[in-house]
């Protein structure tokens, strides 16, 4: 009883708000809600599910998750400084975020069927976009068919992302990726330990791993 009404309290002075309607669950261990700052969570829709793992660090951001049996998964000891997190109008998709892995400013986007996975260690500077559609119909004059549908995005295990980089649809990046400043990323890569860059970006060195660490 007291332990939920200091974690009410912190959430007041820290300016964490929660928005959950009946039918939906937001999982959130003490140990993720102690670390909480500024944080906007607004769960709408039916049987969606945010959950977060013990002692992911999550601040400055806006989470939204309505439509249909849609999960939004943050790993153990994950770091989401600052940014957004959308999944919305669409059913049986996800955004996951592996263990340990860390985010300085982001914005994931969601908006019909398709899916992010982000995995473990990966390390994502500031101002990324990454997204699975292009919002708007891009139609076939001779057919009246529309030709850009939403496509999933795969970052494997350790991954880095540098600043201002835009990910989009269909991406696919394994491990021990660097990806260029400023670059635009949107196609399935099929190698890792390399460093992908440019607009559209590709690759500009290989037998590369990288480190935390300035070594």
């Amino acid at each position: 009883m007291f332990e939920r009404i200091r974690l009410a309290l912190r959430d007041l002075i820290y300016k964490n708000r929660r928005r959950i309607k009946a039918g939906n669950r937001a999982e959130i261990p003490v140990s993720a809600q102690r670390l909480m700052k500024k944080v906007t969570i607004k769960l709408g829709g039916r049987n969606n599910r945010l959950v977060l793992g013990e002692g992911a660090e999550i601040s400055h951001c806006e989470i939204r998750l309505d439509g249909e049996d849609n999960l939004i998964e943050i790993g153990p000891r994950t770091r989401f400084s600052s940014g957004k997190i959308y999944l919305r109008h669409t059913r049986g998709q996800h955004i996951r975020i592996g263990a340990d892995t860390t985010v300085e400013g982001a914005y994931l986007l969601i908006d019909e069927a398709a899916s992010i996975d982000i995995g473990e260690d990966c390390m994502l500077s500031t101002d990324i976009l990454i997204r699975t559609g292009d919002k708007h119909s891009i139609i076939e004059v001779a057919s009246g068919a529309r030709i850009n549908p939403s496509r999933d995005v795969k970052i494997a295990d350790r991954v880095w992302i540098g600043r201002d980089v835009q990910i989009l649809k269909g991406t696919v990046l394994h491990p021990e990726t660097v990806v260029g400043a400023c670059s635009l990323v949107s196609k399935a890569f099929d190698e890792g330990c390399c460093v992908v860059a440019g607009v559209p970006a590709k690759i500009v060195k290989r037998g590369i791993r990288w480190d935390r660490k300035l070594i």
